[in-house]
């Protein structure tokens, strides 16, 4: 029966009966966001290099771009957090029958 506890401790659990994954998503999550903005302002910057055509270019598909990329990571992050969702929903289900019969 595997446990959502975090901590730097369970890095190290060898019997994988603590998940690290859902106390790391929250900070991956704010990586992703914090290069995206890092990689939307260099977009945006190369853009006012070049010109002020390349510097409206810059800022619209820069900006289109980023929002999707982050989207679509949220969307995978998530997927991972379903999956372990679906584990503890399952763990609780089982536990409720076995307390039924």
């Amino acid at each position: 029966m595997a446990t959502q506890s975090g901590g730097l401790g369970d890095i190290f659990d060898l019997t994988f009966e603590k998940f690290v994954t859902p106390s790391v998503v929250k900070i991956i999550y704010i990586l992703i966001l914090v290069f995206a903005a890092l990689g939307w302002l260099a977009i945006v910057f190369s853009g006012i290099a070049n010109g002020f055509g390349a510097f409206l270019g810059a800022l619209i598909f820069g900006t289109i771009f980023v929002l999707v990329s982050v989207l679509l990571y949220r969307i995978m992050l998530e997927m991972v957090m379903i999956i372990f969702r679906i584990g503890d929903n399952t763990e609780r289900m089982a536990d409720a029958l076995e307390n039924q019969g």
